[in-house]
Formats: C-alpha cells, sequence, structure tokens
C-alpha cells in the first residue's frame, strides 16, 4: 500500500531535495560544535510516523469531505455539552485551562476537535443507520446502575512548597484567616497556584495522586492538613464534601447513549473508511495511488 508513497518520500528526502524543499533549513542544536540541522530532524520524524501520519490524515480529509457533500455539522449545544463532560473530570474551567495552557493548546482548538468528532460520528451513523433505542438504553442502565451513580466528592483547595516548614506556616495562616487563594497564587509550587488560587473545585475520589487522595478523603469540611510527596509538601484544605449518590436514568441518559453509540460506531467506522478510500482519487505527486 506504501510503495509509490515511499519511493516518493526518499526522494523527496535525498540531500538535494531536502535542501531545495526547505531554503530556511537552520541548526536546531549544536553539540561540541556538530549542528543538528531541521532538515535532520524532520528526515527522522517522517521515517519514524510519516506513513501512519499520512494515512491519518487521509482518513481525516474524507471524513470532512463527505461530512461537507451531506451538509453535516455540529451544533454549539451539542459541542458545549461534550466539553462540559470534559471540564467535569478536572473540577473547574479554570483548572482545565491551566491544564490546556500547559500543553500548548486553547478551549478553541478543543472545542474545534470535538466539533470534527461529533461530526465524524453523524456521518457514521447516518451512512450506516446506527442508532441506540429506549429499550437498549434501559437495558444498559439497569446493568450499569452502579457504575452509573455519583461517586463521593471533595471540594479541594491545594498548595505545593518545597519544604515542610514552609507548608506548616502556610497552613498556619490559613487558620488564622489568611486567604487561601492569594497565597496560593504567590507561594504554590504548582501550577494550579497561579491559575486558580490552587482551587479544584469537587474532585472524585481515586482522582488524584494517592497521597493525596487518601488524606483528602479522610479530611472533614473546613479541615487543613500538610502531606509529604515525592515532589514537596502538600497543603490540603477540604472546603466540602459530597457523599455518593445512586444514579438517576434521567441524569445519565444522554452520556449513556453516547458510551453506546461509540461501542457501536467503532466497527462501522473502519468500514465506512474503507468505501470511501475505494471511491476517491487519491495520489501522491504525478502517480496514482493505490487504495488501501
Amino acid at each position: 500500500m506504501y510503495q509509490v508513497f515511499a519511493a516518493a518520500l526518499i526522494a523527496a528526502l535525498s540531500p538535494a531535495a531536502r535542501a531545495a524543499a526547505v531554503p530556511g533549513d537552520f541548526d536546531v542544536v549544536r553539540v561540541n560544535g556538530t549542528a543538528i540541522r531541521q532538515s535532520e530532524v524532520l528526515e527522522r520524524l517522517w521515517k519514524r510516523y510519516g506513513s501512519q501520519t499520512l494515512e491519518e490524515m487521509i482518513d481525516e480529509l474524507l471524513m470532512r469531505q463527505a461530512a461537507s457533500s451531506k451538509k453535516i455539522t455540529a451544533s454549539s449545544a451539542d459541542i458545549d455539552r461534550r466539553f462540559a463532560r470534559l471540564q467535569a473530570q478536572f473540577g473547574s474551567r479554570e483548572l482545565l485551562v491551566s491544564q490546556l495552557e500547559q500543553a500548548g493548546t486553547t478551549v478553541a482548538k478543543v472545542k474545534a476537535d470535538l466539533a470534527e468528532e461529533i461530526v465524524r460520528e453523524r456521518l457514521v451513523m447516518d451512512a450506516k443507520g446506527i442508532k441506540v433505542g429506549e429499550d437498549e438504553l434501559k437495558k444498559a442502565f439497569d446493568a450499569n446502575k452502579d457504575k452509573l451513580g455519583k461517586p463521593e466528592s471533595a471540594h479541594l483547595r491545594h498548595i505545593l512548597t518545597k519544604t515542610e516548614a514552609e507548608a506548616e506556616e502556610i497552613a498556619a495562616k490559613v487558620k488564622g484567616g489568611a486567604d487561601f487563594k492569594t497565597l496560593a497564587r504567590d507561594r504554590s509550587l504548582a501550577a494550579s497556584g497561579k491559575a486558580v488560587g490552587g482551587d479544584y473545585g469537587f474532585v472524585s475520589r481515586g482522582m488524584l495522586p494517592p497521597e493525596i487522595d487518601e488524606v483528602a478523603f479522610s479530611l472533614k469540611a473546613g479541615e487543613i492538613k500538610v502531606v509529604p510527596g515525592p515532589r514537596g509538601h502538600h497543603i490540603l484544605q477540604v472546603v466540602a464534601k459530597r457523599p455518593a449518590a445512586p444514579a438517576s436514568f434521567a441524569e445519565v441518559k444522554d452520556d449513556l447513549a453516547e458510551m453506546l453509540l461509540a461501542d457501536k460506531l467503532k466497527d462501522a467506522s473502519q468500514s465506512f473508511l474503507l468505501e470511501l478510500r475505494r471511491k476517491a482519487d487519491i495520489k501522491t505527486p504525478g502517480q496514482p495511488r493505490p487504495a488501501k
């Protein structure tokens, strides 16, 4: 499948072609006076990941073209609902935004990716006639009721310091009435300190590192404690706690439908893509490209 592409790629990555293709080539780093050029890095990346990456990009483009031809789009409400589910895993929007910034991305980019995900799903659902019925939903709910309930959660604040002495000093200030968020922004070594004043919002049991999770869920609302860890000393304060709650069909119905659809879409998406590829005109420069 990759013979034509591989031949074109090898030719493109020959020394002469590289120089022509990358006129702005530059030294990425110098090691003991010897340079590693940008073109060398790109060549290594192409050799390792080029074919796989190209195939993924072809699949994505074929799906976008098919969705566009059928005028399938994602509504703002659907995008926001899926984003809200993602946000819930982080406890607060501020903490999610902080994590996205550290990963070099943005809320807008994440929402754009979610929109494409929704469009791809609807495209395959329409093409293959995939749906989830009410009876199927109720059966899945009854079978997974224990797993679908809301777990115990705690509204947690956190500050990370280098030394125990500093942690105890800050904890004493909080107990004396000092503002936790101000101290977190000024003193915490954790990224969440600067981003959200150390406020994690409500987190579920099991979401935190083990050394924090066990202590956090042993504290009562309003309590504060210093906990040693591999990165330093953690100052934990529990603002409020929520007990575990059984699942409600009305509350989890939409999420359950998406889970069931996701399982059905796995196999259907692959066969649908094969159909798109058989009909597509896919070429490498100057030559036809065999179908996948």
